[in-house]
């Protein structure tokens, strides 16, 4: 009988904890651990927490590759370091015609003795670990597949819902959250840094499972848990933005942050995020990484582009120029609503005299015939300028395709 690759790295390192006496423990290419052996009184703090979390924090992921273990093809010792709560440990990367495949590691000082016998492991836990590496990729391209079914909507996405719950991806009483890159970004980038991402951490981490997957020409993130999902989504989008930037140094990154919900509204939170990170992107003055309750009055406003796309501004603000010029009185009539009327607020931010702005908001009620005292005047023009931003900018196209392509999948 073939045994599944993990009972049979579980019995290669405990027979070799056994035959050394002391402890052996496995982890991937990314640090997270795979098996460990029974403890011989050599555990450290890292040990204990790692076994529990089963992920590596940041800090000492960034403080063992500094020795060049991810490049290694030989043994190498880490220094013991009390601050990160390791003591010396001796570890033995394991590779494949030399792709990474994961790390064999020892603690304690001198543990070098056992570098022979341990050798022999390695040869024998990397066939192990080669089979565990097409295993896990099948896996993640049956999920990928999973997520991409569940977001695009129809009767398709209620089936992915229900095979995601029956293969234990996601829990029926989850709430899920949405995370899309902008599509300017590489969605494979994205993917490949969520991965790396979720892997790291603590046992302080919120309680929150991430599938990432490539939805058409962007990177989405499928986060899902009883609790904390919202948590883990805000963290995980700062992260993904941080990543892809190091990856991609050209160019804004841009990333849209669903509310929370049910698995089975998970095509109107992907809608949410891929709005969110669309806006984020063509409008400056909202944050990079945008949740879709941030959009503020810009998410209603596509919403109704979307559901009305023949709504357009009152013909009023025509009369106003484009807003896309910074002396356009669109501009001034827009800045100083955005501040709420506080006209030395405005005329700093329009880097003009407060006369000027005077002389620029009696011009624009003279164009449009609207009393910029009367408040339901004011939240005409306020909703048109914000209205007519939209249309100059590239979301209705970007809803055109979308409907467009949920329509034909």
């Amino acid at each position: 009988m073939v045994l599944p690759y993990t009972d049979a790295i579980q019995r290669l390192v405990d027979s070799l904890a056994a035959r050394i006496q002391h402890s052996v423990a496995v982890d991937d290419e990314r640090g997270s651990l795979i098996v460990c052996s029974r403890h011989y009184g050599d555990e450290d703090r890292l040990r204990i927490d790692v076994v529990l979390s089963r992920r590596l924090p940041a800090p000492v992921a960034e403080y063992l590759n500094s020795f060049g273990i991810a490049t290694s093809a030989a043994p190498r010792s880490i220094p013991a370091n009390p601050s990160l709560g390791l003591k010396e440990r001796r570890c033995y990367p394991m590779r494949d015609r030399g792709r990474l495949l994961g790390y064999l590691w020892l603690i304690d000082v001198r543990t070098e003795r056992f570098d022979e016998v341990v050798g022999d492991c390695v040869v024998q836990l990397s066939a192990r670990l080669r089979e565990r590496s097409v295993q896990v990729t099948e896996e993640e391209q049956r999920r990928r597949a999973l997520v991409t079914g569940l977001l695009h909507g129809g009767e398709g996405s209620a089936r992915a819902a229900g095979d995601l719950v029956d293969q234990g991806f996601v829990g029926a009483e989850d709430e899920v959250v949405v995370i899309v890159a902008e599509a300017a970004m590489d969605p494979e980038a994205v993917a490949a840094v969520i991965a790396d991402v979720t892997r790291r951490g603590g046992r302080d981490e919120p309680p929150a499972r991430a599938l990432p997957a490539v939805v058409g020409d962007r990177g989405v993130v499928l986060v899902a848990g009883r609790q904390g999902a919202e948590r883990a989504a805000a963290r995980w989008a700062e992260e993904v933005r941080r990543g892809v930037r190091r990856r991609d140094a050209g160019g804004g990154v841009f990333v849209g942050v669903s509310d929370a919900g049910r698995l089975d509204e998970a095509p109107d939170l992907w809608r949410q995020a891929v709005l969110a990170s669309f806006a984020a992107a063509e409008l400056p003055e909202l944050a990079p990484v945008l949740s879709w309750r941030d959009t503020g009055v810009y998410g209603p406003l596509m919403l109704v582009a979307m559901t009305s796309p023949e709504l357009v501004a009152p013909p009023q603000i025509a009369e106003l120029g484009t807003g896309a010029r910074t002396d356009s009185l669109a501009r001034t009539a827009e800045v100083f609503l955005d501040a709420a009327g506080d006209t030395a607020a405005a005329s700093t931010q329009l880097s003009i005299h407060r006369t000027t702005l005077y002389y620029r908001l009696a011009q624009v009620e003279k164009k449009t015939g609207w009393d910029l005292k009367n408040g339901r005047d004011r939240l005409t023009l306020h909703l048109g300028l914000k209205m007519r931003r939209l249309h100059d900018s590239g979301i209705p196209a970007l809803l055109r395709g979308e409907d467009a392509q949920r329509g034909s999948s």
